[in-house]
């Protein structure tokens, strides 16, 4: 079984199709992009971060 990697990278590009996609309610294909990811990461990361303890 061999993989292919047919996503072409650039720094400037963040809407290149990663190669994986998301389903939405009417059945249609969202692919995913890195920009997408990115948001995610970001936004996972404010979740985790602890509010400042008073002193």
């Amino acid at each position: 079984m061999t993989v292919q990697n047919t996503s072409q990278h650039s720094s400037s590009d963040h809407t290149q199709h990663l190669g994986g996609a998301l389903i939405d309610d009417k059945g249609r294909e969202i692919p995913i992009t890195e920009a997408m990811i990115q948001q995610a990461c970001r936004e996972l990361d404010d979740s985790l971060k602890k509010p400042a303890r008073p002193e």
